[in-house]
């Protein structure tokens, strides 16, 4: 699934990502424990060949829809939201997101992206539910969540190994009706 045009917010543009963005500091947010922390990407190490293959796999996707965050301002790219798969029988999907850029980290750029996604999935995809799932110590993505209109839906104990200590995964959501 690919945007026909990029989604913008008054400091972010969130567009389909292409094999030309895949370059040295993309590739070192992936290398860097810090950002990667609470993701699984974490556990398989990541080269500009297989970044551009997943890329490729995402825009032909017809489910996904993956897509870099760039501020307006510099056209400079600071990390990537996913919405999908999508599920259309039940008119949901799943959300994940990435602010790789250190220097973007505490600014609200995360809920920002998040809230123009959301919008994207209710208004264009009518969708009736995104969600997503967070290690419990993940508290900056669960403020981003929160500050972007979503509420928590449940907590599943003990779900995530990380750091050598067990963490809750924390289930996040919004629901249409919720959209303000």
């Amino acid at each position: 699934m690919q945007l026909t045009a990029p989604i913008e917010t008054p400091r972010l543009r969130l567009r389909t990502l292409t094999a030309e963005d895949v370059n040295a500091r993309y590739l070192a947010w992936l290398a860097d424990p810090d950002v990667t922390r609470y993701l699984e990407i974490r556990f398989h190490r990541q080269d500009a060949a297989s970044i551009r293959v997943y890329i490729e796999q995402m825009n032909a996707s017809a489910d996904n829809l993956f897509l870099g965050v760039f501020l307006i301002e510099g056209d400079v790219h600071i990390g990537n939201i996913k919405l999908g798969p999508v599920e259309p029988n039940h008119m949901r999907a799943d959300f994940g997101i990435l602010i790789g850029d250190r220097d973007s980290w505490g600014k609200g750029f995360a809920s920002e992206a998040i809230r123009a996604l959301t919008d994207y999935a209710f208004d264009i995809l009518e969708l009736n539910k995104v969600s997503c799932g967070l290690y419990g110590p993940n508290e900056g993505s669960r403020r981003a969540f929160l500050k972007a209109g979503w509420f928590e839906d449940g907590r599943r104990r003990r779900h995530w190994s990380c750091d050598g200590q067990w963490h809750d995964d924390i289930q996040l959501g919004c629901l249409r009706t919720e959209q303000t």
